[in-house]
C-alpha cells in the first residue's frame, strides 16, 4: 500500500514539475508584453476614416507601449478579408484589429450566412471613436427640420426621396429606420458612393441624405448643406446647434464607431493593459482636437467586458430592425 502511494506521489510531483514551467512561461510572456512590433490590421483601403484613425491611434499607442505598431491594410469582401485574417491569428497581443459596425454588428444580420462569429471569434478591447450619422438637405431646401420631412412624407407617400449606396449600406438602413419610426414611406435612390449621392443632393435630384458625419461635414461647414439632425441620443459636440433625431423621435439612435479587438483568447492581462492605454489616449487633448476636426469623437469602453456586451446589444438592435422592416437578406 505504501509502495503504491509512494509511486502515485512521485507521478503527481512529476506532473506538477512539468506544469510549472508552462505557467511561468505564460506569465513571463504577459509581463514582458510587448517585446516586439505589433500589427494593427485595418480591413479597409488606405485613406478612409478607419485607416486615418487607426494610424493616429497606432502612433499614440506605440509610443505608450514602447514598440512600433504597424498598420496593415487588408481590404476586401466588405471588411471580411482582413477580419478573418485576424480571427485566425495567434491570440498573443501582436495582432490587433480595427473593428467597425459594418463587419461586427450590422452585416451579420444582412446575410443569410456569415463566415465567422462577428463577436465571439474576437477579444473586443475597447471602442475608440464614435460619431453620428447626420441628415442633410441642400442649403436652399424648404425642409428646415426633421418634422418638415416627416410631414411632407406623410402627405405624399413614396415621393420624398433619399440617397444611399445600396440596400446593405448604412444610409439605406438608417433612412429606412427613420421611415419605420415615423410610419412613412420614402423613395430610395441608390448611388455608387457618398460623393455622387451628395452631388445629386446638391443638384436637387434627391430630397435628403443620411451619412456618417465626416462625409458631408465639409459641405455643412461651407454652408452648401444644412444639417437637420444627428442620429446619436445626444447632440454632437462637433455640431452642437444641430438637434439629435431623438428630440423629434424618442429613442431613435444610429451610431458609427471604430473599436480595437484581437483574436479570441487574448490573455486578460494583455487585454486590460491595451484597454488602459486606449482609455488614456482618448483623454489626450491634442488627439481629441485632431479627431474633432474630422467630425469624430474619441471614446473608451468601461472595460473589455463592457465593450463585448455593448457589441452584442448593437448586433441585436440592428437584427431586430432588419427583421421587422423585412429587408431582403444577401446570399
Amino acid at each position: 500500500m505504501n509502495r503504491a502511494f509512494h509511486k502515485f506521489s512521485m507521478l503527481m510531483m512529476a506532473a506538477v514539475a512539468l506544469t510549472v514551467p508552462v505557467v511561468k512561461s505564460v506569465a513571463a510572456q504577459e509581463s514582458d508584453y510587448p517585446n516586439k512590433h505589433i500589427r494593427l490590421v485595418v480591413p479597409w483601403t488606405a485613406a478612409g476614416t478607419m485607416d486615418i484613425v487607426s494610424r493616429m491611434l497606432a502612433e499614440q499607442l506605440g509610443a505608450r507601449l514602447g514598440q512600433p505598431i504597424v498598420v496593415e491594410n487588408r481590404p476586401g469582401a466588405t471588411g471580411l478579408i482582413g477580419t478573418q485574417h485576424v480571427a485566425q491569428s495567434p491570440a498573443d497581443g501582436y495582432t490587433l484589429l480595427a473593428m467597425s459596425a459594418t463587419v461586427h454588428t450590422v452585416s451579420p444580420n444582412l446575410r443569410k450566412s456569415y463566415p465567422l462569429e462577428p463577436i465571439d471569434d474576437f477579444t473586443p478591447i475597447s471602442q475608440v471613436v464614435s460619431f453620428p450619422y447626420v441628415m442633410v438637405v441642400p442649403a436652399n431646401s424648404s425642409f428646415k427640420s426633421v418634422a418638415d420631412i416627416t410631414e411632407a412624407a406623410k402627405k405624399a407617400p413614396g415621393k420624398i426621396s433619399y440617397g444611399s449606396f445600396g440596400q446593405s449600406s448604412a444610409p439605406f438602413l438608417i433612412s429606412e429606420l427613420f421611415a419605420q419610426s415615423t410610419e412613412t414611406k420614402l423613395l430610395h435612390v441608390p448611388f455608387k458612393g457618398a460623393a455622387p449621392a451628395i452631388q445629386n443632393l446638391l443638384g436637387g435630384h434627391i430630397d435628403f441624405f443620411i451619412d456618417s458625419l465626416p462625409s458631408p461635414l465639409g459641405q455643412v461647414r461651407a454652408g452648401q448643406l444644412r444639417a437637420l439632425s444627428v442620429t446619436t441620443q445626444d447632440r454632437s459636440s462637433i455640431l452642437p446647434d444641430v438637434p439629435a433625431m431623438s428630440e423629434t423621435i424618442p429613442g431613435f439612435e444610429a451610431i458609427a464607431w471604430i473599436g480595437i479587438g484581437a483574436p479570441a483568447g487574448l490573455p486578460e492581462p494583455i487585454a486590460n493593459r491595451l484597454h488602459r492605454e486606449l482609455k488614456e489616449i482618448s483623454a489626450d487633448p491634442e488627439y481629441k482636437k485632431r479627431l474633432h476636426e474630422m467630425g469624430l469623437e474619441p471614446v473608451a469602453s468601461e472595460s473589455p467586458e463592457q465593450f463585448r456586451s455593448w457589441l452584442h446589444s448593437q448586433k441585436k438592435y440592428w437584427g431586430d430592425f432588419i427583421q421587422s422592416a423585412d429587408i431582403p437578406l444577401i446570399e
